[in-house]
């Protein structure tokens, strides 16, 4: 259950002290009525409604003392969208930098003559190209799906 104190944003746990008509303090929670909490100005508030965060956002109305689901604005939508791509760059980045310590590791190995190894170079190279052509591949970041490593490939 949620609670609004005099139309401010919902909280989920009541205050530890509410202040009483006749100018007392009552701190257990747990015998504060329905009457000590409206007169203390704290109401009851439904749970937030479910909406799609790529399009709308959730804002709470004072004056109602109700929740809104608002449009976001182009920009709002955009800002999410480049937000999203930049953790994907960054997610994308990492692992590249990952494969290419094990192709590294790869080449000096086969430099120096030991075949410990047990990296398959093509793999590793497949799937890095994989991973850069990510921003070609898709033009929506939700829908970027991130293929599952080989065996000695990093993990998503």
């Amino acid at each position: 259950m949620k609670y609004s104190i005099r139309g401010q944003y919902p909280i989920s746990v009541l205050p530890h002290r509410i202040r009483l008509l006749d100018g007392s303090t009552r701190t257990d929670s747990s015998t504060f009525t329905s009457t000590d909490l409206t007169n203390a100005g704290i109401t009851t508030v439904s749970e937030s409604p479910a909406y799609d965060q790529n399009t709308h956002k959730l804002t709470w109305n004072k004056v109602d003392n109700d929740w809104e689901v608002l449009s976001l604005t182009e920009g709002e939508v955009q800002q999410i969208v480049d937000s999203k791509w930049e953790n994907i760059r960054e997610n994308r980045n990492r692992l590249l930098s990952e494969i290419d310590e094990q192709i590294l590791r790869y080449q000096s190995e086969v430099r120096i003559g030991i075949t410990t190894t047990t990296d398959d170079i093509s793999d590793l190279d497949t799937y890095a190209q994989i991973l850069r052509d990510i921003p070609s591949t898709y033009s929506n970041p939700d829908d970027v799906v991130w293929d599952a490593p080989g065996p000695d490939e990093p993990e998503l």
